[in-house]
């Protein structure tokens, strides 16, 4: 039945089949292709560049330790909204269970913003009461969740 719809409309049906295999690819070769970054496109702040070497080398050595301090728990906040998701479609699925990952989920989250915050107070005393108007200004402009 597809193939004598597809011969009505002049396209072969093994045309067909080639286009829609060549779609996917063509789509992940653009995907590829075109550079993806986090901060693409956006702009240093002002008072970032105003930093002496020493600001610079503190502020570098700070955002490693947060990325290192992080880590475990990012990896367990993917792991316990991976197998909450795994769960939810589950037909013998305990309400109790899913809250308690979701708990589990949550206590992730609290450690990763606590570091957070850590982090942005502990970067500020580093700063100049000059770089301090621009830092806070950034700070207080901030909507995005991380």
């Amino acid at each position: 039945m597809m193939r004598e719809i597809f011969e009505e409309n002049s396209m072969s049906f093994a045309t067909t089949r080639t286009l829609a295999a060549l779609l996917p690819m063509l789509m992940l070769g653009y995907l590829i292709s075109t550079p993806i970054q986090a901060d693409e496109g956006r702009q240093l702040p002002a008072w970032t560049k105003t930093l002496t070497q020493s600001q610079g080398d503190e502020i570098e050595h700070m955002h490693h330790k947060l990325d290192e301090d992080q880590a475990l728990y990012k990896e367990k906040e993917r792991r316990a909204l991976k197998e909450l998701n795994e769960m939810t479609i589950r037909e013998d699925v305990e309400i109790a269970d899913v809250h308690a990952k979701i708990d589990e989920l949550m206590a992730a989250k609290t450690r990763i913003m606590r570091l957070r915050y850590e982090h942005l107070i502990e970067m500020r005393r580093v700063l100049s009461d000059e770089q301090k108007v621009g830092y806070d200004s950034g700070v207080l402009k901030r909507s995005a969740v991380r």
